[in-house]
């Protein structure tokens, strides 16, 4: 009965959980300094603002037009791209709830989770680069024109 009770207790994951696993593992790696990246970006971007810097260079009324607007733009791209990071990161709790709730799959389902989370954090890395990049241009705006 001891050795009955032993075996269910203990579960070691198989080569290919491993894999998974460790995959996961250098994607939130690579997430979480993407997030760092963009956060002290932002706070560049608000110190700077905050002393409103006296632009480098002269334009006119219109090219001032227009790169307010694309300026703009951006941010609404970058807002766009933080509500696509927030919804996917929602869809992470299914599989979550599936394994709370069922019985007999709890493995299966925590490595489904496993997959979903290494792709959502795939993706929020790049959508976290294309974040820092807008942000980039919208401080060098900032700086140079506004």
């Amino acid at each position: 009965m001891d050795e009955l009770k032993e075996m269910v207790t203990k579960y070691e994951f198989t080569e290919e959980e491993n894999l998974l696993l460790s995959g996961l593992a250098r994607g939130l790696l690579k997430l979480g300094v993407a997030v760092l990246v963009a956060g002290m970006l932002l706070v560049l971007y608000i110190v700077i603002s905050f002393f409103d810097p006296v632009p480098l260079l002269s334009i006119s009324d219109t090219k001032y037009a227009v790169l307010s607007t694309a300026d703009y733009a951006l941010w609404v791209l970058i807002s766009v791209l933080v509500i696509y990071l927030s919804v996917t990161v929602i869809k992470l709790s299914v599989p979550i709830r599936l394994i709370t709730k069922t019985t007999g799959t709890d493995i299966s389902y925590l490595m489904s989770f496993v997959k979903s989370l290494t792709r959502i954090a795939g993706l929020s890395f790049v959508s976290l680069i294309a974040i820092c990049i807008l942000l980039l241009i919208s401080l060098v705006l900032m700086i140079l024109v506004f």
